[in-house]
């Protein structure tokens, strides 16, 4: 490593992109935290910036690791509104004057100049995770168009770019593709959390830029910590694990209760999510034992209602209170994304429709079963060796789906001794990822 990295008064600066906390999708927020955790494991002193998070420069602050951590955050705007100094134009115009400018007087005026531009020039390092799962047009091509634009933005300023494990693909177009060719190529170093995806990625990339480049790791919101909330809001009782019930944890995803952003089955789901998702707690509920907690994983700002888990919680709740009364229970606050994953370990067995929902289960050694709208679900739960209950709503029937729940949630106390020695592996070849990055 250079001296100008590893010098005693320079801290290494990392760019974190596809990651923010202000999405209301806790599974991105868990993604931002655990890429931070993950970082400063690797340099305890590092000073990290959210790239293309929010809408306004700033700072967040979190607590990891028994430390208090201050972030900034540099948004990468794309708005009408062009005159915004941290607007993606204003970076390609000074990533432009700065790449021809020799090293000078000019030059370092340039960059202080702009502020904004001078916290990206001065990274050391970007990694990106592009929210896990969005390096792909599945939620169609202007997120991947703008998510390409910001990794292109890095590549084209000479930034080492580490891509964090995450899925790749499906590319449905040829000019999709071609924009995920030209990332893949130009990356350092890709972490699938997959290991289809290893051999996906592969055969995207040209000859010369593999050479050990693509690896598999777990997918990084297995090291999350888990954080006792001030106060749980959750009906009729708090106390849900001292009542000698068992809980069965039910995230319902609001973009497929409302047939996702197209409202028409975007997803092509075999059978009608809603009615799936009554049919699976009436089931669970015959079992008296049983007690449902109802756990949404995204709260999404207003104008977005469509990916509500929250809403459509209340929805199923509302309809199933009164025929099994103190039996339904619904999270009624919202949560940041460690406390949410404390009120996951409260249960114990989980359904989960959101992939990091599943994730804060398993990860505290609770099994779960995943209801899956796409290929990413069966490669997480495969890398903590229950790739099988990973149910693919694509294909399976609803009597298919109920059969498998039902023997899941039979078998679960077998499963968790397994859970736990797997995903303490997973955990310790998270944390170590950026070991070799530099």
């Amino acid at each position: 490593m250079s001296e100008r990295l590893t010098g005693k008064n320079k801290a290494m600066k990392v760019g974190l992109l596809g990651a923010s906390f202000d999405t209301g999708n806790l599974g991105v927020s868990a993604l931002a935290e655990s890429s931070i955790k993950v970082i400063l494991n690797r340099w305890p002193d590092a000073e990290i910036i959210l790239l293309g998070s929010g809408y306004e420069p700033g700072q967040h602050q979190l607590s990891i690791m028994g430390r208090d951590i201050s972030v900034k955050t540099l948004p990468i705007r794309f708005s009408k509104n062009i005159f915004l100094p941290y607007h993606f134009l204003w970076f390609t115009l000074y990533s432009s004057l700065a790449k021809v400018l020799p090293k000078s007087r000019l030059k370092e005026a340039l960059v202080n100049h702009n502020q904004y531009f001078r916290l990206l020039f001065g990274a050391d390092l970007v990694v990106d995770i592009t929210g896990g799962d969005s390096f792909s047009d599945m939620y169609g091509f202007p997120r991947f168009f703008l998510g390409f634009l910001c990794k292109w933005l890095v590549i084209f300023l000479g930034k080492k770019l580490l891509l964090l494990p995450q899925t790749y693909g499906p590319y449905r177009s040829s000019i999709t593709k071609l924009m995920a060719r030209y990332v893949l190529n130009h990356a350092d170093l890709i972490y699938s959390r997959d290991q289809t995806g290893i051999e996906y990625v592969a055969d995207m990339l040209s000859k010369h830029a593999q050479d050990g480049k693509v690896r598999f790791a777990p997918d990084v919101a297995f090291v999350l910590d888990s954080r006792k909330p001030e106060q749980l809001s959750i009906e009729p009782s708090a106390s849900i694990r001292t009542r000698g019930s068992v809980v069965v944890g039910i995230n319902i995803s609001g973009l497929l209760f409302n047939g996702g952003y197209t409202r028409d089955n975007m997803f092509k789901l075999k059978n009608d999510y809603r009615k799936l998702i009554y049919a699976i707690i009436e089931m669970l509920l015959e079992d008296q034992r049983i007690a449902v907690l109802l756990v949404p994983h995204v709260f999404p700002p207003q104008g977005l209602q469509v990916e509500s888990d929250f809403d459509a919680c209340q929805q199923v709740y509302k309809r199933l209170n009164q025929k099994y009364p103190g039996r339904v229970l619904p999270v009624q606050s919202r949560y940041d994304q460690g406390e949410i994953k404390y009120i996951i370990g409260l249960c114990n067995f989980f359904v989960g429709s959101r992939l990091h929902a599943c994730i804060a289960a398993l990860s505290q050694c609770i099994p779960a079963v995943g209801l899956a709208y796409s290929d990413k679900f069966v490669g997480v739960f495969d890398s903590v060796g229950i790739g099988n209950l990973a149910i693919d709503l694509r294909t399976a029937t609803e009597p298919e789906v109920l059969a498998r729940v039902e023997e899941a949630v039979v078998n679960g106390c077998e499963m968790a001794g397994e859970l736990s020695v797997r995903v303490a592996e997973a955990q310790r070849e998270v944390l170590n990822i950026l070991q070799e990055a530099l």
